[in-house]
């Protein structure tokens, strides 16, 4: 079943901004089409790797401090 993704910039959006994310997402559907086994990996030029979501759960790093008065 096809999904899709509604973009919708505002008005701080530069021409400049927008065409870079219209070349970023060229980019994404050139990868999907050549190698979409390289986008279950995404994303692969950030430090942070896709987050394993059930270890998170399982193993919470909460920090709880009681309002100053």
């Amino acid at each position: 079943m096809p999904e899709c993704l509604l973009i919708e910039p505002t008005e701080t959006e530069t021409r400049e901004e927008l065409d870079g994310f219209v070349e970023a997402m060229i980019k994404i559907q050139q990868e999907a089409e050549n190698s979409p086994d390289l986008l279950k990996e995404a994303p692969h030029t950030q430090p942070v790797r896709r987050l394993d979501e059930v270890r998170a759960a399982k193993q919470l790093d909460l920090t709880w401090k009681p309002a100053a008065d």
